[in-house]
């Protein structure tokens, strides 16, 4: 059986189809994200009112400083000159559309 050509034929045949087909069953891997590809903004702490300055990762986020989870997105009100919290991650992050 292991001289056979006829068996290394089928099996390197069937190894060619596994690696062809396996792709387009299970699906492409998403592409690796790199720490630069995440966008960074800034977030107010609801206790403490201070704005960090990190990366978009969650609509929630722990306080560097105390550990729990306060942080909020944050906005700029140019009329109060202060920081205020501001919409959601995924509004914030959703394509705008027009109304027309």
């Amino acid at each position: 059986m292991v001289r056979d050509a006829r068996f290394w034929s089928a099996a390197v045949g069937f190894g060619i189809a596994a690696w062809l087909l396996v792709p387009q069953v299970l699906g492409a891997r998403p592409p690796r994200i790199r720490a630069e590809d995440i966008p960074v903004m800034e977030y107010i702490c609801r206790e403490t009112k201070e704005v960090f300055r990190l990366s978009a990762t969650g609509p929630l986020l722990a306080n560097p400083k105390t550990g729990k989870s306060t942080l909020v997105p944050a906005v700029y009100d140019a009329r109060a000159k202060a920081w205020k919290q501001g919409p959601p991650l995924d509004v914030r992050q959703a394509p705008r559309t027009r109304r027309g």
